[in-house]
């Protein structure tokens, strides 16, 4: 099976619409979202409206918490909780509810879905330097051997040792089913790896390799969004860096 899976699409319009029109070039077979669906931009209504139903499961990310009153507010910095309480008033009573119920993990055989780190997801740790890997060795037993993760924005790829974590660079790559990685897919709607193009992971489970893609989208008609709300200028102006 051909796993298409993205996250952090952050209520980004633009670039949620042209991921999916891609994914159907690509002979998928189901799409899977790590979460973070809201936040940062200025329809998330609309991308929550586009993604429930192509999606076969959505996990919850710490926005989408926040937004559902399901994590704490000090988390975050000042202009992250003016878009969570925009967000809040911009949904409708339907998809606040979707929220609420999203899990926050998913377990299919020795894969794992989770946003952040899969040891206690609902903290929603980051995995995306090495030394963060590393922390995962002292529950090695407890993960499953294809962990995918998103949260951090960035492109990561880690094998997870009994003694050690290693950081591979990343590149399409064949997964050794005796070995244990954990994938971080990078984002949608919010990139910061200083490359514009939304990013998304292809998982074959029947060849084992993991492909990477970079979409481009009309990020000015995005920034636009953002500005119309009302939102900060700040997350507007990250999306023209990728930062």
């Amino acid at each position: 099976m051909r796993t298409g899976i993205i996250s952090d699409l952050h209520s980004n319009l633009q670039a949620t619409e042209k991921v999916l029109e891609y994914m159907q070039t690509l002979s998928i077979d189901r799409c899977i979202c790590l979460g973070d669906l809201v936040g940062y931009g200025g329809n998330p209504e609309e991308v929550m409206n586009l993604v429930t139903p192509v999606t076969q499961f959505t996990v919850m990310g710490n926005h989408d918490a926040a937004v559902a009153g399901q994590m704490d507010y000090n988390y975050y910095y000042e202009a992250a909780k003016q878009a969570l309480d925009w967000t809040r008033a911009a949904l409708s009573e339907k998809n606040l509810n979707t929220l609420n119920k999203l899990p926050y993990f998913r377990n299919e055989d020795n894969v794992c879905y989770v946003h952040g780190e899969p040891i206690n997801p609902e903290v929603f740790n980051y995995v995306y330097t090495l030394e963060q890997a590393e922390k995962l060795v002292l529950d090695y037993d407890s993960i499953k051997n294809v962990t995918f993760v998103g949260h951090s924005h960035l492109r990561r790829i880690y094998e997870i040792r009994p003694s050690n974590a290693v950081e591979y660079s990343v590149e399409n790559i064949k997964l050794d089913p005796n070995k244990k990685y954990v994938i971080a897919v990078g984002s949608v709607g919010q990139p910061r790896d200083f490359d514009t193009r939304s990013s998304m992971v292809v998982w074959d489970d029947e060849t084992r390799m993991i492909e990477w893609h970079r979409v481009e989208y009309d990020i000015d008609a995005a920034v636009e969004a953002i500005l119309k709300a009302g939102l900060p200028e700040y997350f507007a102006a990250r999306l023209y860096s990728g930062s």
